[in-house]
């Protein structure tokens, strides 16, 4: 096989792997699955697969490291004529969505700071790195964590109010980006050419919406103000949305409403292609935050259509090499509104 991924668990190559899955993604924090022969009867496989104990996980592609993260879930499956272990890791940073800040940290001032900074000073325990990777707006005024709530959701709400996106890299850094212009695709993909073998569009109508309204925080003495982004592309039907910017200044209002509407057509629309190869024409991986082309009728795909890589999930097992390209409108993270749709 000419492609081969390499598994490393606490610095070592573990070979004696059946299948593996790694996901990346513009959005959300990398993860990877893979599945290996149960064999308890080895000292290293019970020391290597123990459930709970956390270890450092890495995968290579061609001596590139693409995930750094943490082995999380080890499930052994005992069947009639077969024992297999199912394991699953996630990236360094997802572990912000399943923790809160420790009791210790508090209290907790976070005022008058850029979102960095306030990523920085909550992933400090975590002894994990933060990457500014665009311009971060002004700084927040007044924010502050509750006890109970987990550090991603809050460093989320704060990344979508400055049009920003939380993601990761394959060294496990945490990253704060926007994404790509479109103009500069990495491919371009017709209906019935190789190697295109599947596109798979998926439509959400029920988070279309007519108009979007985002109205800010109500300070002392006077109400918040609102600003409404209207859908040029849904006219003559009234679904109207509105929202509550709690940590927004009045002035950052329209551009944390025009980031919810792109994130609207971020939503409405995916569309999957599958592929036999996880390389571009170039050579190089098919990576997050990049754009293709793509027209295939067949998928309402009418008109040629450049859409932005929001995943990209890498497939390997003792036959094959395939991958899976999830794709959206280029404004879903831009706040950006398409001039035209595809099936227009």
């Amino acid at each position: 096989m000419s492609e081969a991924a390499h598994i490393l668990i606490e610095g070592n190559e573990w070979r004696a792997w059946n299948t593996l899955e790694l996901r990346r993604s513009i959005d959300r924090f990398a993860q990877v699955t893979f599945e290996a022969p149960f064999e308890p009867e080895r000292k290293t496989f019970r020391d290597t697969f123990q459930p709970f104990t956390f270890k450092p996980l890495n995968v290579l592609i061609k001596r590139e490291t693409v995930f750094t993260g943490t082995l999380l879930g080890v499930e052994p499956d005992l069947e009639e004529d077969s024992r297999t272990v199912s394991c699953s890791g996630y990236s360094l940073p997802a572990v912000l969505q399943d923790c809160q800040m420790p009791a210790s940290a508090f209290p907790l001032e976070l005022n008058e700071l850029p979102l960095s900074e306030i990523a920085r000073r909550l992933l400090d325990p975590f002894l994990l790195t933060v990457l500014a990777e665009a311009p971060e707006g002004a700084a927040f005024d007044r924010v502050a964590i509750r006890p109970e709530e987990t550090i991603y959701s809050f460093l989320s709400e704060l990344a979508k109010q400055r049009n920003l996106i939380i993601t990761d890299n394959g060294s496990g850094a945490l990253r704060f980006l926007r994404s790509s212009d479109p103009g500069r695709p990495v491919a371009q993909f017709r209906e019935g050419e190789a190697p295109l073998s599947g596109v798979k569009p998926r439509f959400s109508p029920q988070s279309y919406f007519s108009e979007i309204t985002g109205i800010a925080k109500t300070r002392a003495g006077r109400g918040g103000s609102k600003y409404t982004e209207q859908n040029t592309h849904l006219t003559d039907e009234l679904r109207p949305h509105t929202f509550q910017l709690d940590d927004t200044d009045d002035a950052d209002a329209p551009d944390a409403t025009r980031a919810k509407m792109g994130r609207m057509f971020g939503n409405m629309l995916s569309v999957e292609l599958e592929l036999p190869t996880w390389r571009d024409p170039r050579g190089q991986l098919f990576v997050p935050n990049t754009t293709v082309t793509l027209v295939a009728p067949g998928a309402m795909i009418y008109r040629e259509t450049e859409f932005l890589i929001r995943d990209v999930i890498c497939r390997q097992d003792s036959e094959e090499t395939s991958a899976s390209l999830n794709l959206v409108l280029p404004g879903a993270f831009s706040g950006e509104i398409p001039k035209t749709l595809p099936w227009e």
